[in-house]
């Protein structure tokens, strides 16, 4: 394990796991940041697609998009698509109302 004080442990879950495996050829990827950064500008670095992205976990937890992440953080970029019961439970729902990815109910017209 990477032990510097300006790195993060990265992670992709679905589909992202097999990019950052791709783009990196290990998992969990080690990286140097500068300082904190928003896991939108993270994702930009690593020429990860917006709309490939539903929320990030920090730490463990649910974050928005635009949460800022520090050196030192664990981070997993996690992708539309996680079954309906565990989006309530991990609370995707809260962290998500602004996001194109996210899943909404269509309402009728």
């Amino acid at each position: 394990m990477e032990n510097s004080s300006k790195t993060i442990e990265l992670r992709g879950f679905l589909q992202l796991d097999a990019f950052l495996k791709k783009k990196f050829g290990t998992m969990p990827v080690f990286l140097e940041i500068d300082g904190p950064i928003s896991g939108l500008e993270l994702s930009k670095q690593l020429e990860i697609k917006r709309d490939d992205i539903e929320v990030i976990f920090v730490n463990g937890f649910v974050q928005q998009v635009d949460y800022i992440i520090n050196p030192g953080d664990r981070v997993a970029f996690l992708p539309p698509g996680c079954p309906g019961p565990y989006r309530i439970a991990l609370g995707f729902y809260g962290k998500n109302q602004d996001n194109e990815a996210n899943f909404k109910l269509k309402k009728d017209t």
